[in-house]
């Protein structure tokens, strides 16, 4: 199925934000290479800010579906929450540990506007809710203080991992972090 310009629109622009950064990247070359014209864009995208928050809507549900495939393959509680660190693990070196996209942008843009903003709050709670339910299969019922403790230091450890990771260009830390993550898990 042929690609349509709003999508040939993202498309270009999530390859440049991701690729060489968001302020490093013009409208006229976002329109360049999606071989669309000026009109084409603003008819989509009112503003650079509003196709930034698109990119990173369509980015933080691409990835959760991505996430969801490979984590429903395996045993829920236990082997999920692993799961979601290998998963991690076998994404950053699929995109050559160049960063996670939200940190990348929140990193660049320290003031986004509000509904970029949302995007990154969002990915970050889908993932807390996605720890929270693991830790819910592992251990029912998990008791709430606990659980919302257990659940910010799995998240950080995560966040964490992912962003040494990036940082150094390896995937030690994550390898690092997914054995203390099996240590912490057993004691439950």
């Amino acid at each position: 199925m042929k690609e349509g310009a709003k999508e040939r629109i993202l498309h270009t622009a999530a390859e440049l934000f991701y690729q060489q950064g968001y302020q490093a990247t013009g409208i006229n070359q976002i329109i360049e290479e999606a071989g669309i014209a000026k009109a084409s864009l603003y008819q989509h995208f009112s503003s650079k800010e509003t196709l930034l928050t698109a990119y990173l809507q369509n980015t933080r549900v691409c990835n959760h579906e991505q996430r969801m495939k490979y984590l429903e393959q395996l045993a829920p509680g236990k082997e999920r929450l692993i799961g979601l660190f290998k998963y991690r693990l076998q994404h950053m070196q699929e995109n050559q540990f160049r960063g996670c996209a939200f940190i990348r942008i929140a990193y660049e843009l320290p003031h986004l506007n509000e509904d970029a903003q949302l995007q990154i709050n969002t990915h970050n709670q889908t993932i807390k809710a996605l720890i929270a339910s693991q830790l819910q299969a592992i251990k029912d019922p998990f008791p709430e203080a606990s659980l919302t403790e257990w659940t910010d230091m799995l998240h950080n450890l995560y966040e964490g991992a992912g962003l040494q990771g990036y940082l150094m260009k390896s995937p030690k830390p994550v390898e690092d972090t997914i054995n203390i993550v099996q240590k912490l898990l057993a004691t439950l």
